[in-house]
């Protein structure tokens, strides 16, 4: 009867739900990147000037969003994990978020910033595009296809860039920074809502279905050929959940929150100072632009080559592969004093940091299953967002020491590689037959 269900539900949904669910998550990346994190800085310049904020104050609500990120993730976390708890978050971050736009979009004072932007975007950025809830939600439906399913959502991360950055632009010349951000908020409802009501749900057995639209919980291994990873056959529809208690008594988990913590720092360091670092080498702000796009583009294109990856050989390899390629774009950068310097460093960094976020999200889903990931990602978020957060600080403070930025990212190139090493211990747990289960 199972059976007979499953065959009428696939005529019913000839598309499989979960690539719905990944267009979702993919739009919120879009929104939440484009606008929370790149977009901010075509506003500051002209809010800066018509306001008479200082670029300090401004960069303060960096800050705040981190803490905020830190804060709201294991609630986050603990809510996608239930029945109603993806929708409503998905729904409740649209509303939030679009009204702390047009909140800001009245802004003249300071606080009114960081409580617009700070507080009330971040709080809603992290219900509809926060790395614990997008990657929880798309672990729940694919186990087999996982790896390209993520490579294709975090594509939305640099798309968001690409399409935001032009288009705030233009909304800025046509309508002042004021109506830009009534604009964004007015997109942001459009598109969170709708979608968030119509297609997110938690994970397919809530509608009938099986992971990766599998017909049987042991549908794809007959598929699979000889190409396919041990990873893969071990693989099956439905996998051992571990809860976060379980989880957290494991050292693999510590090698792997030492190891991104560590990688993160890549991230974080370059990129709140991208142009001014480009740019303190003597180019133009107009090449370090370029530069950028050169970075974002591979970062793109990286995604989805990497999530493939990952469903053919082991995940801490690859992870372990492009962290370094990261720390190395990194020393690259250091060393940089040409044009040939900084698109060699462009190509290694969005490659390297670019698959990063991507493969972070997939291994955790691997070791430790989809049934409690929520919880398990959301336990460990305020770690990863401290780390985040001073990453930019210590290259600022770096900055302001030396007079270059230089020996910020000679460190955390050397923290990338020591990451690499890590996360290359970090194997697989074993969850023993007779281990207690705890909640």
């Amino acid at each position: 009867m199972d059976l007979l269900n499953n065959l009428a539900l696939h005529h019913k949904y000839p598309i499989f739900h979960g690539w719905w669910i990944v267009l979702v998550v993919f739009l919120g990346g879009v929104v939440g990147f484009g606008i929370g994190s790149i977009g901010l800085g075509v506003f500051i310049p002209f809010m800066s000037e018509d306001l008479g904020w200082s670029r300090t104050a401004m960069s303060g609500v960096f800050t705040i969003r981190a803490i905020m990120m830190g804060v709201t993730g294991p609630i986050v976390g603990f809510a996608v994990d239930k029945k109603w708890g993806p929708r409503v978050l998905f729904v409740a971050g649209g509303v939030i978020s679009g009204a702390s736009l047009l909140i800001l979009s009245q802004s003249n004072h300071i606080w009114q910033f960081y409580l617009s932007f700070g507080v009330l975007w971040s709080l809603g950025q992290a219900s509809f595009s926060g790395q614990v809830l997008s990657g929880a939600l798309v672990s729940k439906w694919f186990v087999r296809q996982r790896g390209r399913a993520f490579g294709f959502y975090t594509m939305g991360i640099p798309a968001g860039g690409a399409i935001f950055v032009p288009l705030i632009a233009v909304l800025i010349s046509s309508l002042g920074w004021r109506g830009a951000w009534v604009s964004l908020a007015i997109l942001t409802w459009v598109l969170i809502i709708p979608l968030s009501l119509f297609i997110v749900r938690r994970q397919p057995e809530d509608m009938g279905l099986l992971p990766d639209g599998a017909r049987t919980p042991d549908d794809g291994l007959a598929h699979a050929t000889s190409t396919t990873s041990p990873a893969a056959f071990s693989k099956g529809s439905d996998e051992i959940g571990w809860t976060v208690t379980q989880a957290l008594h494991t050292p693999t988990a510590w090698l792997l929150v030492i190891g991104f913590v560590l990688s993160n720092m890549a991230g974080g360091a370059f990129m709140v100072h991208q142009v001014a670092a480009i740019s303190d080498k003597g180019f133009s702000v107009e090449l370090a632009s370029g530069v950028m796009a050169v970075l974002f583009f591979f970062s793109f294109i990286i995604k989805p080559i990497v999530g493939f990856m990952t469903e053919r050989l082991s995940v801490r390899y690859v992870a372990c592969f492009f962290i370094a390629l990261a720390g190395t774009s990194l020393l690259v950068l250091a060393a940089a004093s040409s044009l040939s310097g900084l698109m060699l460093f462009a190509v290694l960094y969005g490659c390297g940091v670019g698959a990063t976020t991507v493969l972070q999200s997939i291994i955790w889903a691997d070791y430790y299953g989809r049934q409690f990931q929520g919880a398990i990602r959301g336990t460990l978020s305020p770690v990863f967002a401290m780390s985040q957060a001073f990453s930019p600080l210590f290259a600022g403070w770096m900055y302001d020491t030396t007079g270059s930025y230089d020996r910020a990212f000679i460190v955390v190139g050397i923290a990338a590689f020591c990451a690499s090493g890590l996360i290359l211990l970090a194997r697989q747990p074993v969850l023993k037959p007779t281990t207690e289960r705890l909640t």
